[in-house]
């Protein structure tokens, strides 16, 4: 198989299938990083199979919550199901979101910061699995996934904090030197545009050279050799999704705290 052959493009419709797609989706435009681009669902299948598999967690969790909640309460399973996996997963997104932006805060944005874990955990860990491929090691998923957090934190700091979130970009007021104005605007929108971009080639740069790694130690020794590799790369999954996930948290905390000094 070569790096963009999965198991799905063995079937035979597959070919049909992307070049149905491919008129309407493909890039021709060049710009920087944007070159020459091989077009392909695969990626778009990945995603789909990460949004398969948390569904599949998520009514298996609400089947395990009803059942324990009409015996003896909700009580964290002691075996290593799917559900005892759900619970843990989301209880560690929660408990970092507590320690950034509140209890009251964590709740009301748990259900996208531990969805949006869950994604990038489920994209990630296609990677190891040999036929699979990571939709996370393109920038095309990576970027849509950066480009809405930044929507969405700027849009909750702006209804939290009104036009006093649009004056945190001029530096602080209070204390502070109206000539450094305009000085600070441009650095403050080059910080905040930089950050999708960063999320973006951080997450892919890891998650690609972990899976070319694997790749290639498969590809000379395909026995044993590559076991090493994939327990590398299991640690790889999980930072990179705690990195993402914790980043979205930070800025979405800081974007919605009371800004005294404005």
């Amino acid at each position: 198989m070569g790096d963009h052959d999965t198991w799905y493009t063995l079937l035979p419709f597959w070919h049909d299938l992307e070049h149905s797609f491919e008129e309407g989706l493909r890039r021709d435009w060049k710009f920087l990083m944007f070159q020459d681009t091989h077009f392909t669902m695969v990626h778009v299948v990945g995603a789909l199979i990460a949004a398969l598999i948390i569904l599949v967690a998520t009514f298996r969790y609400r089947s395990y919550a009803a059942s324990a909640e009409s015996k003896n309460g909700l009580i964290p399973s002691r075996r290593f199901t799917l559900a005892a996996m759900m619970d843990g997963f989301v209880g560690a997104v929660y408990r970092l979101s507590v320690d950034v932006m509140g209890e009251k805060d964590a709740k009301r944005f748990l259900p996208l910061t531990g969805t949006l874990g869950l994604f990038i955990f489920c994209c990630n860990l296609q990677g190891l699995i040999p036929g699979l491929l990571p939709p996370t090691d393109t920038l095309k998923t990576n970027l849509a996934l950066s480009l809405f957090v930044f929507v969405v934190y700027n849009a909750m700091g702006l209804y939290r904090n009104g036009m006093s979130y649009l004056a945190h970009f001029l530096g602080p007021k209070l204390g502070g030197f109206p000539w450094l104005f305009p000085i600070f605007l441009p650095v403050e929108i080059a910080s905040h545009l930089g950050r999708p971009v960063s999320l973006s080639l951080r997450l892919m740069g890891n998650i690609l050279a972990d899976h070319k790694v694997v790749l290639a130690i498969a590809g000379l020794i395909a026995v044993l050799a590559p076991v090493p590799f994939l327990l590398l790369g299991v640690l790889v999954v999980i930072v990179q999704t705690l990195i993402f996930t914790l980043l979205t948290i930070i800025y979405i905390g800081s974007a919605i705290e009371h800004l005294e000094g404005h």
